[in-house]
């Protein structure tokens, strides 16, 4: 079986996430949302998370009985990452801050998965990752843009929402969705303009 995942960041960094991170995880524990002990049901071998609590249900608006599966909770991160990074392809639109046009113009689906792209469109990919990698450990993280040669900050980059650059992060291993009272409570609880990446592994 693969897994599902949905996955809230803040939308940029925000001061003291370890402090927001709690005021959420309280905030679902006070509703039921999830369960108050971490326990093994993430994927990960180092760490735990938050199995879904008696009122669970009324986060994802229907019952899809989630709790059959041994990967079903919430993983919280409160530091900087690229959060899934692991998703990052050519076909995701990555604009230039100085001239709006995408990093991977030209690249199409077909030439990217059947390994058709010249040495130069896979530089312009494979040049991004030790970037990130650079950027999570607060290193100087820039990139050029080919088209108008101007070098800017990877994080200054317009990056289509399935990446976030935070230092804030819920996954929800398994949940079927999330209501819109769900998350417009949350963005109140956190404060801060959220966003959402749906995907699967």
């Amino acid at each position: 079986m693969s897994d599902n995942y949905i996955t809230i960041t803040t939308v940029g960094e925000i001061v003291k996430p370890v402090e927001v991170m709690e005021k959420v995880i309280l905030w679902m524990q006070s509703k039921e949302f999830v369960e108050s002990e971490l326990t093994d049901c993430i994927i990960s071998s180092k760490r735990k998370g938050y199995k879904p609590g008696k009122n669970h249900v009324a986060a994802i608006g229907y019952d899809e009985n989630i709790l059959k599966w041994k990967v079903c909770g919430v993983e919280t991160k409160a530091e900087r990452e690229v959060f899934n990074a692991c998703a990052f392809t050519a076909m995701t639109k990555m604009e230039c801050p100085n001239c709006g046009r995408n990093r991977f113009e030209g690249i199409t689906p077909l030439d990217f998965f059947t390994d058709n792209c010249t040495k130069e469109q896979l530089e312009l990919y494979d040049n991004v990752f030790p970037e990130f990698d650079k950027w999570t450990n607060y290193e100087n993280a820039t990139l050029t843009c080919p088209h108008c040669v101007t070098i800017s900050k990877i994080d200054d980059y317009k990056i289509d929402s399935s990446i976030s650059f935070s230092n804030f992060g819920l996954t929800f291993w398994n949940w079927p969705d999330l209501t819109v009272d769900f998350l417009e409570n949350m963005k109140h609880v956190i404060g801060r303009e959220i966003n959402r990446i749906n995907g699967h592994i």
